[in-house]
Parts: structure tokens; C-alpha cells; sequence
């Protein structure tokens, strides 16, 4: 049994133990995407929903959680010493599930255009797109105004469109 588990198992609150089982698959996703590396991803986790409880013992909410993933991956690239580019290249190399049925043509486009998004607009569309996160978490976790978030995701989306449609056209 993984530490986290012993972790939960010990937590007396039903409720708190339900919200981390219902909550980290998506979470781990996240920091999967993020650290690029299962290892670390694992490391950020645990480091994630210790860190949680230590700060918001009596909130559940998931924009919370999304910010205190956010933080243990930042802190954990921070202590590896690891600089913006190689974050970038780390979270567009993991693969998903759903990378998996698209074809290899498709994704080797999908790939390009999402390097030539900005590190904000990945992790909107991620957040918006794999992730199923609701605009107004999106917006909690970063920090934008709902409005803001809604017109940033679209915009992105619409990009991210126009430069596979460049991709396929052999641009």
C-alpha cells in the first residue's frame, strides 16, 4: 500500500477521504502532464495532498487542489533545476489516452501547434480540454476573471485549430 493511501486510510473524515479518491485521478493527470516523468509525478502527488491538508484542513475544493499541484510541480522543477524549456518539452511529450486514437499524422500536427502555443494558453487548454475542468475553476486556479478565462480558452482553441489546419496543409 502506497504511502498515500496509509495516509488516507488514517484520516478519520469520511468526507476528506472520499474527496482525495474522487479527486486524484484528475489530479494525477495533471501532474503527470506537467512533470512529463511517472516518478516525479508520483512524488509531486503525494508531496500534493499532504501539502493540502497541512494548509486547507477543513476546505474541500478542487480549484484549491489544482493551485496546490500547481505549486509542488513549480517547487519541484525549482529543486531539480530544471529551466522553462525543458518543463515545455516534458508536457508535450506525455502521452494521454486520448493521444493514443489519434493518428500519428495527426498528433505529430497536434504536437507542433501545441509547442507553438504559449505555456499560459497549454495550460488553459489543458485545463479546459483533457482535464474537463468547469471555466470557473479555471479560473480560481489561476487567478482570471471568469470572463477573461472564457474568451482566453476560445481564443486558444481557435488558434490551436488554425495552426493544425497549417500543419495539414504542409506549412
Amino acid at each position: 500500500m502506497s504511502p498515500l493511501n496509509t495516509w488516507i486510510m488514517m484520516k478519520e473524515n469520511e468526507l476528506v477521504r472520499k474527496f482525495f479518491e474522487e479527486n486524484s485521478s484528475r489530479v494525477f493527470a495533471y501532474i503527470m502532464k506537467m512533470t512529463g516523468n511517472k516518478d516525479d509525478a508520483e512524488d509531486c502527488f503525494q508531496d500534493c495532498f499532504i501539502k493540502y491538508t497541512e494548509k486547507y484542513p477543513d476546505k474541500l475544493s478542487i480549484p484549491l487542489l489544482y493551485t496546490v499541484a500547481k505549486s509542488v510541480c513549480i517547487d519541484s522543477f525549482r529543486k531539480n533545476n530544471r529551466y522553462q524549456h525543458n518543463v515545455e518539452e516534458q508536457v508535450s511529450k506525455v502521452e494521454t489516452p486520448e493521444d493514443k486514437m489519434i493518428s500519428d499524422d495527426t498528433q505529430r500536427i497536434l504536437k507542433r501547434a501545441m509547442d507553438s502555443l504559449s505555456v499560459e494558453e497549454r495550460e488553459l487548454i489543458s485545463m479546459a480540454g483533457p482535464q474537463g475542468l468547469k471555466y470557473k475553476e479555471i479560473s480560481e486556479i489561476t487567478g482570471m476573471t471568469l470572463s477573461n478565462v472564457k474568451v482566453k480558452v476560445h481564443r486558444v482553441r481557435i488558434r490551436l485549430k488554425e495552426l493544425m489546419g497549417e500543419g495539414k496543409d504542409g506549412k
